[in-house]
């Protein structure tokens, strides 16, 4: 897992530098059991996005007063536990009583459905129960934490295994449902109406809640050289005007974060001295709290046996109650199994459609990439460079470096739409399709507990790897400078990375690849509101890159669709931070009835390359940056490769260059540590190929990046 407690300045405000602000993490993924012996090795954790906001009092009228528990150490926390309010030290605050029964008389039903000759063809069901949250008997000095139930998921067991079935929360009626196909529902049955503890089933409730924790920090600081001397540029500061803006230039932010002095080396500890002055950090205090959001598990185990007079039985067919045992428990059954849908090739995606769960299916992206933030919708990817370390400065202050990044499926949500309107034509839905956008569910690797392995780049293969929601965290840490400077590069260069993600689920083994580049980010930019009674759709483009709109893909009632992408050839780009009005009639002209939603399928035009200019001028004692720029070749080059050592540090680094990219200038980064060595020189071999990639001529050269920070490679002589 990431440190916790390295931080990097965010403006005028220390935050962690591995929160991402991603998708909220389902609490299935985060709490998987793997074995049943393991069900219950649970702690209560904190959402992993939160740390970063300030916490400042907010007075609401009328007033309503809010209790907020202090939860210190790290103890598993449980519903019996208790705490003590953040504001009023002498309230105590306990968890309600959470109880679980059947939903209006009926706890299991099922039905046999036919297949397309009349036959039978299999079964669905569904587990229908009710909870209520009931304050316990308190005094004065004592309130009730406020409880939300996010979600529910149904524990099924058979022989020492177990499936697990996602629930559909109702928290207006507080319901929940649980949908079955075929040997679940034969699961399910035997489980509930069992007399054996081992083959109980039993259900996860997951509630959120807010509360205060301490933060510790350790003062392993970082100084942050931004390329513009603006303040970042976050989703409220998208409101200025747009000539103020350098959409373009933010993206870079400096990978290295150090002091900017070319002057003068300052002591690691001067420098964490200026950077608390600035900030008004007192270093003697090492703690501060902040608001969080928590989830709760509560556990419940469901036994209800049969009984003997069908009018009161908990379950249910079509005609009425039972009370005999109408399954036989078929215990070899695959939970998922590989369908192919016309339209979407092996090379985008691979689906798996759930055995258990109806209408569920499993989909694995073919291809991952970076993420962006919801915030700031900028990379998640974060390069923390850690000049000094408590108590141990030596004359090679620069000790580590650490590279944080966030990678998900490259699957958008208009491609995600497309996927469930194939589902249908290709008939694999069940059941009644009313309302299919509404029941179709999709599960990624990490929903399911899925094991990962990372091969074929030695250098992620080194992360730190931990799952949020269905995102990938990556922290890697290194001391080899050379290693690093090649990741910088890349990144700097839009250089793609590339490694395999294997992914291995009890029958499922499947893989995707990693494609690693700092302009192939994913996140949906689109922000659209619909208006039914104007009969007219807003949009915006929430990023700091152009969008180019493609297609829109609109949904009725009764899940009528219409997709149109002629409309949008001659359509301009939109601009960072654009709002525009679509017509309803000019995206469909025989619209009728009332639109539910739209998607749109875009492509965000992310274009860094322009910026090096501006951070080749960010230069520091540590960190050097240089421009290589190739000059117009005679024809018959064809590709150029150069060579560069580092005559300090021995780290060397080779570029290659086609003839259709000569012109698009390099930035090389390389990193020196704080010696007292004056070794400013770079060796560069240069090899000049024809289109048959034959040699045709070389040069060797040396170059003094104290002097320039321009490298040109001339025309072959």
């Amino acid at each position: 897992m990431p440190d916790l407690n390295t931080f990097k300045l965010e403006g005028t405000k220390l935050v962690p530098v591995n929160r991402f602000n991603l998708e909220p993490a389902k609490p299935s993924t985060a709490f998987t059991a793997v074995t049943m012996n393991k069900a219950n090795d649970f702690k209560v954790i904190e959402h992993p996005i939160i740390h970063s906001i300030d916490i400042k009092p907010i007075l609401v009228f009328p007033f309503v007063e809010n209790y907020f528990p202090l939860i210190e150490g790290d103890k598993a926390i449980n519903e019996n536990d208790y705490f003590k309010d953040y504001f009023k030290n002498e309230i105590t605050l306990f968890f309600p009583q959470v109880e679980i029964m059947p939903n209006n008389g009926t706890v299991f039903y099922y039905e046999n459905v036919p297949d397309k000759l009349g036959n039978k063809g299999g079964l669905l069901g569904k587990v229908t129960l009710k909870y209520s949250i009931k304050e316990k008997p308190l005094q004065n000095n004592q309130k009730s934490i406020v409880l939300n139930l996010k979600e529910a998921i149904l524990n099924l067991k058979v022989n020492l295994d177990f499936v697990k079935i996602n629930g559909t929360v109702n928290t207006a009626t507080q319901e929940i449902q649980f949908d079955l196909i075929d040997e679940a529902v034969k699961i399910a049955f035997l489980n509930l109406v069992s007399n054996l503890n081992d083959l109980k089933c039993n259900i996860d409730l997951f509630f959120d809640f807010k509360g205060y924790s301490k933060i510790k920090r350790n003062f392993l600081f970082a100084r942050d050289i931004s390329l513009l001397k603006s303040q970042n540029i976050t989703k409220k500061d998208l409101t200025i005007t747009k000539t103020a803006m350098q959409p373009k230039a933010v993206l870079i932010n400096s990978p290295l974060m150090v002091r900017a002095d070319l002057q003068t080396k300052v002591a690691p500890k001067t420098v964490i001295s200026g950077i608390q002055l600035e900030n008004s950090i007192k270093s003697n205090v090492q703690e501060e709290y902040v608001k969080s959001t928590f989830l709760l598990k509560v556990n419940k185990t469901l036994s209800y046996p049969i009984g003997a007079d069908p009018t009161i039985s908990l379950y249910k067919t079509i005609g009425g109650g039972f009370v005999n045992i109408p399954f036989n428990l078929n215990e070899d059954f695959s939970q998922f199994k590989q369908i192919f849908v016309t339209g979407f090739n092996f090379s985008k995606l691979s689906i798996y459609k759930s055995m258990v769960q109806p209408n569920t299916f499993l989909v694995i992206s073919k291809v991952y990439s970076l993420s962006k933030d919801l915030n700031t919708m900028k990379p998640c990817i974060s390069t923390i460079f850690h000049a000094f370390e408590d108590g141990a400065g030596t004359a090679e202050e620069i000790s580590k470096i650490s590279f944080q990044f966030a990678i998900g499926p490259n699957l958008s949500e208009f491609d995600l739409a497309k996927l469930k309107i194939a589902l249908l034509q290709n008939n694999f839905l069940d059941g009644d399709t009313t309302d299919y956008f509404d029941k179709v569910q999709f599960l990624f690797p990490n929903d399911i507990g899925a094991e990962y392995e990372v091969s074929g780049n030695y250098f992620l293969q080194q992360s730190d790897i931990s799952t949020d929601g269905k995102h990938f965290l990556f922290d890697l840490s290194t001391e080899n400078l050379s290693e690093a400077s090649i990741m910088i590069n890349a990144l700097n260069n839009t250089i793609s990375q590339y490694a395999n993600i294997n992914f291995q689920h009890k029958e499922i083994k499947d893989s995707s690849i990693i494609e690693l580049n700092i302009e192939k980010t994913i996140g949906e930019i689109i922000e659209a509101t619909i208006d039914n009674l104007t009969k007219k759709i807003q949009i915006e483009n929430q990023s700091i890159s152009n969008c180019k709109l493609n297609s829109a893909l609109l949904v009725y009632n009764q899940n009528a669709t219409y997709i149109n992408s002629v409309f949008f050839k001659t359509y301009p780009q939109l601009i960072s931070n654009d709002t525009k009005l679509l017509e309803f009639l000019s995206l469909n002209p025989n619209s009728s009835g009332e639109l539910k939603n739209v998607f749109f399928d875009f492509e965000n035009i992310e274009n860094i390359s322009s910026e090096f200019s501006q951070i080749v001028s960010q230069s520091t004692a540590y960190n050097r940056y240089v421009q290589v720029q190739i000059k117009a070749q005679n024809a018959s080059v064809n590709k150029i490769t150069i060579e560069l050592t580092v005559q300090e540090t021995g780290s060397k680094f080779i570029i290659e260059r086609l003839k259709s990219e000569f012109s698009t200038p390099i930035l090389f980064n390389f990193i020196i540590k704080n010696t007292f060595v004056n070794n400013t020189l770079i060796s560069y071999k240069v090899n000049y190929f024809d289109k048959n990639d034959n040699l045709i001529g070389s040069s060797n050269e040396v170059f003094d990046f104290s002097k320039s920070s321009k490298i040109t490679i001339n025309k072959k002589s």
